[in-house]
């Protein structure tokens, strides 16, 4: 029998999550039964109950940021491939860039 079969990344990954759920079963099996407490989901902080209101957070920001990001990545793979008489054509895209940029910061919040 050969054992490499063993080593390729699909058999591999099926071998794993068998284990790993056969370690989950092992401790729910050992483990208590849950109980269901009235006041177990209700909202709490700082020793108060109080109302939950809907709270959405704002990832705008980061979303612009991880876009700048992004683009200037394959800016500069495509500005480092560029070779000889295309030189001042990639510093053009990079100016084409830069103002995409910009006008993407400038219409945040």
């Amino acid at each position: 029998m050969d054992l490499n079969v063993l080593l390729s990344p699909p058999v591999a990954f099926l071998i794993a999550m068998g284990l790993a759920y056969a370690i989950y079963g092992f401790g729910k099996v050992l483990g208590p039964a849950p109980t269901s407490t009235p006041g177990k989901l209700e909202p709490y902080a700082c020793g108060e109950n109080f109302e939950a209101g809907k709270f959405s957070f704002g990832y705008r920001r980061f979303f612009i940021a991880a876009l700048f990001f992004t683009v200037m990545h394959v800016a500069v793979l495509s500005v480092a491939t560029v070779g000889g008489g295309m030189a001042l054509r990639a510093i053009g895209y990079l100016v084409v860039i830069a103002a995409c940029v910009s006008i993407l910061y400038s219409d945040v919040d």
